[in-house]
């Protein structure tokens, strides 16, 4: 019975030793993310848009290690998100970037209410892991209104697109 004791008692001991080298690792692991994180310098978005029309999303972004790979973004309606998503970030533009997002909604047969409320969230994350400061811009639909044209840096010509997304709208009321 003692030789029993003893067994299970070295084992558990072992594995207790193996679980905690193993969550050392991990926690060394995720502290030790490569490089520099991106920078969002300048973000922009009109807080109010008319149904129908292209949000457009303006972001200038830089990264000292040149490795920038991941647009990610988050857009909630009602208190209910559609989680996290992104896309992949052109291979000229991982040092820096200048440019917009465009964002199409569409609705289910019945109409979203007027007013209706969303928050997008961006951020950029980069090859070693590294995550970018988040901007996070509020958006009004309403009837009628004509987006705001946008501020320096971004107001000049030939800027370019860095994507495109689309989101699902629904009356939150409703579901």
């Amino acid at each position: 019975m003692k030789a029993i004791v003893k067994i299970v008692l070295i084992l558990s001991l072992m594995a207790l030793l193996f679980v905690m080298v193993g969550c050392t690792s991990l926690a060394e692991r995720q502290t030790e993310q490569a490089g520099s994180p991106p920078v969002i310098t300048h973000s922009f978005a009109a807080e109010k848009l008319s149904h129908g029309d292209i949000w457009k999303v303006y972001l200038e972004a830089n990264d000292p290690d040149g490795d920038m790979r991941r647009i990610v973004y988050s857009i909630s309606n009602g208190g209910s998100g559609h989680g996290f998503r992104s896309f992949v970030i052109k291979k000229g533009n991982r040092a820096g970037l200048l440019g917009y997002l465009n964002c199409s909604f569409s609705s289910p047969v019945t109409a979203v209410a007027e007013w209706t409320e969303l928050t997008l969230t961006v951020y950029i994350r980069d090859k070693g892991g590294n995550i970018s400061n988040k901007v996070v811009f509020p958006l009004t639909l309403t009837r009628g209104v004509k987006q705001e044209p946008p501020p320096p840096p971004f107001d000049k010509g030939g800027l370019k697109g860095l994507g495109a997304f689309w989101v699902k709208l629904y009356d939150p009321i409703d579901g």
